[in-house]
């Protein structure tokens, strides 16, 4: 005949273990929870979402202002480019110029074209012939007389620079060059300077060129004129 067992009761030490294991689990949690220190002894932190400042936007680009030429007659277009400046700004600076490598464009920023202007540039020779030698009186004289080279139209802009293929043919002995900038209607010989100044040099100079639409205009001596 079997007895009946009694139910198991675990003595009290082992209850008590068994609560301090539980409470040492406890702190263990709480020690995980707690970031390690690195190395250097400083603890790395990453911002909640959210609290980081947003980001400052960069400034709106202010457009720049420009003039629309295309519906321009030819006054308006001559006396819109003769008042234009470069981008020096200084007095009277010119945002297109000639010179010896040809027509150059470097217009302000704010009054610049919006698109690209279509300019005629005409080469001149000019033919030298000494008539008189020069003495302790006067210098020597010469005669001159033109001979058109060419006339082309050209576009320049909208952006900087020099334009290609407009610089001046090169002066050879006793033939020197104008070149001259403009709009409309072609520039006749009889407009070209009557009174021109020869110069023992080859660096360009202004001149004068009648003509409502003209531009600009250069003149480029022979290297050496004293020997025609």
């Amino acid at each position: 005949m079997h007895r009946a067992r009694a139910p198991f009761a675990p003595p009290a030490t082992l209850v008590a273990a068994l609560l301090a294991v539980s409470g040492c689990s406890g702190g263990g949690e709480t020690a995980a929870r707690t970031p390690s220190p690195t190395p250097s002894g400083l603890v790395h932190y990453t911002p909640a979402t959210g609290s980081a400042a947003p980001a400052a936007s960069p400034p709106p680009t202010t457009p720049k202002e420009c003039v629309q030429t295309a519906g321009m007659s030819v006054e308006q277009l001559t006396d819109y480019l003769k008042q234009l400046r470069s981008t020096s700004g200084n007095y009277q600076s010119k945002g297109l110029t000639l010179d010896s490598s040809g027509l150059n464009f470097t217009p302000e920023d704010i009054k610049r074209p919006c698109e690209a202007v279509t300019v005629k540039l005409a080469h001149y020779w000019v033919d030298l012939k000494k008539t008189h030698e020069a003495n302790v009186v006067s210098g020597a004289r010469y005669e001159y007389s033109y001979a058109l080279i060419g006339a082309a139209s050209h576009p320049a802009g909208p952006q900087d620079g020099r334009v290609p293929d407009t610089a001046p043919p090169g002066s050879s002995a006793c033939r020197g060059t104008i070149s001259v900038a403009y709009l409309g209607e072609d520039i006749p010989l009889r407009s070209l300077p009557y009174d021109l100044k020869l110069v023992d040099g080859t660096a360009p100079v202004p001149v004068t060129v009648v003509g409502d639409g003209v531009l600009s205009a250069i003149y480029v001596s022979p290297p050496h004129p004293d020997s025609c």
